[in-house]
């Protein structure tokens, strides 16, 4: 068991693990008959890195008491930035090479996508959005850092070191955020583009997190609190 979790944690096999979750929630958010609801992925990509052991938690109180205010000031400004990224900046920016206007704006992509899962499923857009906006709010803040942070970022780190675990971990993140949309038809390419760029931001920072205080504490909760601000949003309008 020992030498099988040790091949586990090379870093050939911590990319093709992290690549074939990401077909994986491609495959849940496309063409599984519960699209786009991804169970199977955010299971597996829970389950492996606690099976593993491959995380740092360390004890709550190494974490500083400003670091909890701080973090939830981080939220709220990741939102604001993913705000105006994704529908101003993005969009203006993917129409210097023809790919501009709504096709472009990623929550007006993810509304289709709910139109489509409404369709698929039965029941409304905006419930399918509640209940989706739930599901994320409740696994990724966990799941997400264990696996991305814990499990990719950490694995890499003993053999690259810093810099190239912390790339090439969200390079991972931020691609699989791309198959968010898959149900989208035909696929929002332009709106997916700029998903996965602010994905990719957000991973550095949360990723730092991880690195500066040594423990997943922080980043799972700033990660939580960047999801909820979306939810909290939609119940309070």
């Amino acid at each position: 068991m020992r030498e099988r979790s040790h091949r586990l944690l090379a870093p050939g096999t911590v990319i093709a693990v992290a690549v074939a979750l990401t077909l994986l929630a491609w495959l849940e958010n496309s063409l599984a008959p519960w699209a786009p609801y991804y169970a199977v992925y955010a299971l597996a990509a829970t389950a492996l890195p606690l099976a593993l052991g491959a995380y740092r938690f360390g004890p709550l109180g190494a974490v500083r008491w400003w670091h909890w205010p701080a973090g939830l000031l981080l939220a709220v400004a990741l939102q604001a930035v993913a705000g105006l990224f994704l529908t101003f900046v993005w969009p203006a920016a993917a129409g210097l090479v023809g790919a501009g206007g709504p096709e472009a704006q990623f929550p007006a992509a993810l509304a289709r996508m709910f139109e489509a899962a409404a369709t698929r499923l039965g029941g409304t857009a905006a419930g399918h959005q509640l209940v989706y906006l739930g599901l994320v709010v409740a696994w990724a803040g966990l799941g997400e850092e264990l696996f991305y942070r814990g499990y990719v970022q950490g694995s890499l780190r003993r053999r690259w070191g810093a810099p190239a675990a912390i790339l090439t971990a969200n390079l991972l993140f931020a691609t699989r955020h791309a198959a968010q949309l898959a149900l989208v038809q035909p696929y929002p390419w332009a709106a997916a583009a700029g998903w996965v760029t602010f994905s990719f931001l957000a991973g550095l920072a949360f990723s730092w997190l991880y690195e500066r205080t040594g423990s997943l504490w922080l980043p799972v909760f700033v990660h939580y609190a960047f999801n909820l601000i979306p939810l909290v949003a939609m119940l309070a309008g």
